[in-house]
């Protein structure tokens, strides 16, 4: 029987790296295991990538634009009042940490590669939270400090959807409420 086997292109590599990532954190994004994944062989990652390094690189900037950037557009895009998008915001990074414990993994690793995108993201997430928050009527200096602070909930929140996810709203409409609460404390005067 002649079996007619499709060619990885380097996209479906980095697709599947991007959810070792999201599964595992940074250090599942690696040629072997994912080659595994797609049962492919080494040689096919090889092809496409130089290095695990290069295949990491690949699968960050993929995060950054899906993580970030098209989260942001999407929410943008959605309109409404500033405090609406961040409730909408909150919504989607929240639920998502529930689905992708690894992003966690990926906030806190230690290797320069991943860390540089991790400060990538951080300052494109905290520059967009100030800014709804400057729509919502704070000043600079006082939208900044709440988008940090904003920030450090979505860690947290992940960092316990990762570790002890017991002690997270195990239900949507209770997520929402939790929600709401984070909203209402930082657009609270």
């Amino acid at each position: 029987m002649n079996v007619l086997r499709t060619r990885l292109t380097a996209d479906d590599w980095v697709t599947a790296g991007l959810d070792a990532l999201a599964r595992a954190g940074p250090d599942a994004v690696a040629i072997e295991p994912i080659a595994a994944a797609l049962g492919a062989t080494k040689g096919s990652g090889y092809w496409h990538f130089a290095s695990r390094a290069t295949l990491l690189e690949a699968v960050l900037e993929r995060w950054i634009a899906v993580a970030t950037v098209n989260i942001i557009d999407d929410v943008n895009a959605q309109g409404g009042s500033p405090v609406a998008r961040l409730e909408r915001l909150l919504a989607l990074v929240t639920d998502a940490t529930i689905t992708h414990p690894g992003v966690i993994l990926t906030l806190s690793h230690q290797d320069p590669i991943v860390r540089s995108a991790v400060q990538v993201v951080t300052a494109q997430r905290v520059d967009f939270v100030a800014a709804l928050l400057r729509g919502a009527g704070f000043n600079a200096s006082e939208a900044e400090r709440r988008a940090v602070l904003a920030y450090a909930a979505y860690v947290g929140y992940a960092q316990l959807a990762a570790t002890v996810p017991d002690k997270l709203p195990s239900t949507k409409r209770a997520r929402r409420a939790l929600q709401r609460t984070m909203v209402n404390t930082l657009t609270a005067r």
